[in-house]
């Protein structure tokens, strides 16, 4: 029998225009939007650019060999009843859903420009996701200007129901930083309502062409998986997963082969450099990093080798639909090579693929699988 799959970073693309329509004149200037132009794809906030790329960029499929007659097609990355059909081919139970063009409000630096819209947001993927929210699990958004708003926006989804929150790699800079004990109050909060708190890479102020020229694109993608090093060591450092022990938080597309390393490292620095380190933690980095942090793979199974000293506990699965670099449509070729690995239980291969992430999000194989029948016969006899 295969596993239950669960993958921890896909995304679901927003009306074209759902923050230029719903937010107020006064505010368009911070309103992400996106156009074609001449084969290239512009992201902007209003009316500065954020991201150019090519049209095309997506055609591209990592896994696709040249001649073969794979279908790549992503059908579903807007209609959710086409997205189950390409989860079924795929191999893929279950999603933790991210936003597309909504990954930009964490760059919005008005505050008023960027509660409006998470709310817009949040309350768009609430209601897109309806009767589906085991299979499709919604990632709720909070501004980043200003932890107060944060804080506010956390408690409003928490009471919808959200079970899961994004959280930028790195925060704007009128923000307190991941280091600062003022964020104690959020993680209190994720803690208390057993909410992890999700950090996908590129997100936030981050620079993401920090090297142009020879060599660009190659660095660049690679150096991603600083986002989530130099946030779990803050988060670390600065003791705030230290004092709030029931937070977990996640790291998409960031790799995950680096967690053990990291923890290894700080371990040496927070002992060698004993007299400057400040504040002191009640467990070793290392320990911390094991219990609270979680790292999703999709073509990178290296990690493996780190479970003797990690526990299964600490990585995930992901295919990061509909994205060129994910493993749609390969993802039953990875998971089957992955379950055929010598190097991994049967349990701890299980429990990353899908069964932890089930735990995590507060749902269940039987759960998902009932959902997906109520809401397919649903759909049926509506369309009948």
């Amino acid at each position: 029998m295969r596993p239950f799959v669960f993958s921890c970073d896909s995304h679901l693309a927003e009306p074209h225009d759902l923050f230029t329509c719903q937010m107020p004149a006064h505010l368009q200037e911070w309103a992400p939007n996106a156009y074609v132009e001449d084969g290239v794809r512009v992201t902007r906030l209003g009316e500065r650019v954020l991201l150019k790329i090519q049209s095309n960029f997506f055609d591209h499929k990592v896994g696709n060999d040249v001649g073969t007659e794979t279908d790549i097609s992503r059908r579903g990355a807007r209609d959710v009843t086409l997205r189950l059909a390409d989860m079924e081919r795929d191999g893929v139970d279950a999603e933790a859903v991210f936003p597309s063009l909504g990954l930009m409000v964490s760059r919005i630096e008005d505050a008023e420009a960027a509660q409006v819209a998470c709310r817009i947001y949040n309350d768009w993927l609430w209601e897109r996701v309806e009767g589906l929210r085991h299979t499709l699990v919604p990632i709720a958004m909070v501004p980043n200007v200003n932890l107060p708003d944060a804080i506010e926006e956390f408690r409003r989804v928490i009471d919808i129901g959200f079970r899961a929150v994004m959280l930028p790699c790195a925060v704007l800079d009128s923000c307190p930083q991941y280091n600062n004990p003022a964020w104690d109050e959020f993680f209190a909060l994720a803690a208390e309502h057993e909410i992890p708190l999700m950090f996908h890479t590129a997100v936030g102020k981050v620079n993401i062409r920090a090297m142009r020229g020879p060599g660009g694109a190659l660095f660049n993608y690679t150096r991603q998986m600083s986002d989530a090093i130099e946030t779990t060591a803050a988060l670390v450092a600065g003791g705030v997963l230290d004092r709030n022990p029931g937070a977990r938080i996640m790291f998409l597309e960031c790799g995950a082969g680096w967690l053990l390393s990291l923890g290894e490292r700080m371990d040496e620095a927070y002992v060698g450099h004993a007299p400057s380190v400040s504040p002191k933690l009640t467990r070793k980095p290392s320990d911390i990093i094991r219990d609270q942090v979680i790292c999703s793979f999709q073509n990178d199974p290296g990690f493996v080798y780190t479970l003797p000293e990690m526990p299964d506990t600490a990585f995930v699965y992901a295919t990061d639909y509909p994205h060129s670099e994910g493993t749609f449509p390969y993802s039953r070729e990875i998971v089957d090579q992955f379950m055929a690995s010598p190097n991994a239980t049967t349990e701890q291969k299980e429990n990353i693929l899908g069964l932890s992430a089930a735990r995590l999000f507060k749902t269940s194989p039987e759960l998902v699988a009932a959902e997906k029948r109520a809401f397919l016969t649903s759909a049926g006899s509506r369309g009948a």
